[in-house]
């Protein structure tokens, strides 16, 4: 599927998403499918800390130090994935202090905004963890194609091991995932518009290292 048509189709389905949480319809699914799983340890939290932000983090300061050995500057898709990092970061904020949904097991936060945005991490839609890997996964296999296969499975694994230790809602992964996705296509469909102004702050400020190629 095109970019552009895949990217407009899962607008409408966030869109439709949204609209099934305002109205409160993914309760009784959310419930069903938190209800009789078990409460697992060690090791998938071990794993879901894989898309912790300190993880991801670690990624892309690895792929900027390989970028830098085998190219002298950032690859494109380096800049492309980062960039989809701090937009879904953003956007998971954004919506989890205007939704304010607690975490399965987890109490109402009362207050203004301010406290909300103490508690953040406290509240459950969307899941953070799954919209990373979900940016990540995607810009991962266009990049080293051949390991797509792993790079989705890593994504899936992220968001059924949020549900697995009972710190999301099915509705908190299934909206990130399809958040990360949308967020990764627009950053990349929107490079000829915001691209140039980043190659001419980066050669202003003499940031070659930052620099990338255009076209790829």
């Amino acid at each position: 599927m095109e970019r552009k048509h895949a990217f407009w189709l899962l607008t409408a389905v966030l869109i439709l998403l949204l609209a099934l949480q305002i109205t409160g319809a993914f309760d009784g699914i959310n419930q069903a499918i938190d209800s009789p799983l078990p409460h697992y340890g060690l090791a998938v939290v071990l794993f879901t800390e894989t898309g912790s932000l300190v993880a991801v983090t670690l990624y892309l300061l690895a792929i900027f130090l390989l970028d830098l050995h085998s190219e002298g500057h950032i690859d494109k898709i380096t800049l492309d994935t980062s960039i989809a990092l701090f937009l879904s970061m953003v956007l998971v904020a954004i919506l989890k202090v205007a939704f304010a949904v607690p975490r399965p097991g987890g109490e109402e936060i009362s207050g203004g905004l301010a406290e909300l945005l103490r508690n953040i991490e406290w509240l459950a839609f969307p899941s953070g963890h799954t919209a990373r890997v979900a940016v990540l996964a995607y810009f991962l296999s266009r990049r080293w194609k051949k390991f797509w296969l792993l790079w989705w499975g890593w994504a899936l694994g992220i968001g059924l091991s949020r549900l697995l230790l009972h710190v999301h809602w099915f509705s908190d992964v299934l909206f990130a995932f399809m958040l990360g996705l949308w967020v990764a296509l627009l950053v990349e469909l929107t490079e000829e518009w915001w691209l140039p102004y980043y190659r001419a702050v980066v050669n202003a400020l003499k940031l070659g290292v930052f620099d990338v190629e255009w076209p790829n």
